[in-house]
């Protein structure tokens, strides 16, 4: 794996977690369009409030932090088992990202590493991936519980992150509804890097190819970036072509 791209993931989850960490301040006192603090209603994520995303994310950064450190393919400890603080959250948050940065940058990107995904490297890599597009699509979520405008995603790390969608993502949850029952093959286009997909579900096994679809049963397309948001359920301005259940298989969770 080229270095640049290690560094561009982590550089990533840097710059979308400060502006995360930003917005839940701000929102926090009362400087954002949304009143009610972080106890707004996060409007994507079913019973979610903008504590509960701070939360997540503080918990994740202190998780990936024991999967990098240990170096090993082993299964890491529950996220469960980590506890978030009853005050002073923002600066919890902010200690665990600084903490998360500052392992990616000093780690090797092929030191081994547990990943959840069959799909996925068992190295470090993959989880400065995995966090660089966590915490953009987190960022997103909490700008729309602030009511704010949303700060634009660099095309080429968007399409990055719908690639890891269907190629790392989806796999992990083939073996499950409505997936292992699911057969389709449904075309993914963005719009504005000329890139395309090919996703295959059959027989609980999800297949991904580059390259556009041949007879899909559906087509979605659309930007890098609002393909990633749509494919993640999150709004996103796509065209659906084809049956709506099949494009329906793609989602994220």
């Amino acid at each position: 794996m080229p270095d640049e791209l290690f560094d561009t993931w982590t550089a990533a989850v840097e710059r979308e977690g400060e502006r995360f960490g930003v917005v839940a301040q701000e929102l926090d006192a009362g400087r954002t369009p949304a009143v009610g603090g972080l106890q707004t209603a996060a409007p994507s994520l079913t019973d979610w409030t903008a504590r509960d995303l701070v939360s997540h994310l503080g918990v994740v950064h202190r998780w990936v932090l024991g999967i990098l450190r240990a170096g090993t393919t082993q299964p890491p400890r529950s996220p469960r088992e980590i506890a978030t603080p009853d005050e002073d959250l923002h600066g919890w948050y902010a200690q665990g990202l600084i903490e998360l940065v500052a392992t990616l940058r000093t780690t090797d990107p092929g030191t081994p590493a547990w990943h959840m995904s069959p799909a996925a490297a068992q190295t470090a890599a993959s989880w400065a991936r995995r966090q660089a597009h966590e915490h953009t699509v987190h960022r997103h979520d909490l700008e729309a519980a602030a009511s704010l405008a949303h700060t634009p995603v660099d095309p080429v790390l968007a399409g990055d992150g719908v690639d890891e969608l269907l190629t790392v993502v989806l796999p992990r949850w083939q073996h499950t509804a409505p997936l292992a029952t699911g057969r389709a093959r449904v075309g993914v286009v963005a719009t504005d890097l000329s890139r395309s997909w090919t996703v295959e579900v059959a027989d609980g096994a999800v297949r991904c190819t580059a390259g556009p679809a041949a007879d899909p049963d559906a087509e979605v397309s659309g930007t890098a970036t609002q393909l990633l948001l749509h494919l993640w359920g999150r709004p996103g301005e796509v065209a659906v072509r084809g049956d709506r259940s099949a494009e329906a298989l793609l989602r994220g969770r």
